[in-house]
């Protein structure tokens, strides 16, 4: 379990520089957005968001799947 927990960290970690480096005031990254929203209590629209992105990810990994094969995510025959 301790060892989810690093994997969990590392990404959120990655996360959080690629939202410094690519956030200006024209432009808002979903992350930071969703902390804006925190900060005013719209859960609500924090869980759209949230829905959102697990929908692009899910998206974005079977069109990947589907292009260049299953074994490219390291799936086992």
């Amino acid at each position: 379990m301790p060892s989810a927990w690093c994997f969990i960290f590392i990404g959120v970690i990655r996360e959080l520089s690629a939202s410094i480096i690519l956030f200006t005031p024209a432009t808002k990254v979903m992350s930071v957005v969703i902390f804006d929203l925190k900060e005013e209590g719209q859960f609500g629209a924090i869980a759209v968001l949230g829905l959102v992105m697990l929908v692009l990810t899910f998206a974005t990994v079977a069109l990947v799947q589907a292009v260049l094969g299953r074994d490219v995510l390291g799936a086992r025959d």
